[in-house]
């Protein structure tokens, strides 16, 4: 292996390890929005149920669903807004991961073509170690 091809297999290898942690990444954000839209829907379908009026209720009772309304209202808007960083987040993940993905395609031809040309080289030099053809050898 000569020192071109080794130097890029590290990078290739480098990249290989880069390609890996964003595809981690892109994993635990993908779970994360998962279960961001989990709570959502939860949250969701108490709102509705609470906000559902089935019978009269005292003053104290009325307020403190309002209040209970109004905590799960502000708790989805938060968990809207992070879904919506966390769309962000893994779109820029998957962008990241395809560029190391390239990379790593890109440095993969440059080691065959580095193998090519050492193996090129070496045929050369090998043939110009020969005696010319049809030359007659002394014995």
């Amino acid at each position: 292996m000569s020192r071109s091809e080794r130097l890029i297999s590290l990078m290739k290898l480098r990249e290989v390890l880069r390609a890996r942690r964003e595809a981690r990444a892109v994993g635990e954000l993908f779970g994360e929005i998962e279960r961001a839209t989990g709570v959502q829907e939860k949250l969701i379908s108490l709102i509705q149920v609470n906000t559902q009026l089935h019978e009269p209720m005292a003053p104290s009772e009325l307020r403190s669903r309002a209040w209970y309304t109004r905590q799960m209202q502000e708790q989805l808007e938060v968990l809207e807004n992070r879904s919506a960083f966390l769309t962000t987040e893994l779109v820029q993940a998957r962008k990241a991961l395809m560029y190391h993905k390239k990379r790593e395609k890109i440095l993969e031809e440059r080691s065959l073509l580095a193998r090519k040309d050492e193996v090129e080289s070496r045929e050369s030099r090998a043939e110009g170690q020969l005696p010319p053809h049809g030359a007659k050898q002394n014995k």
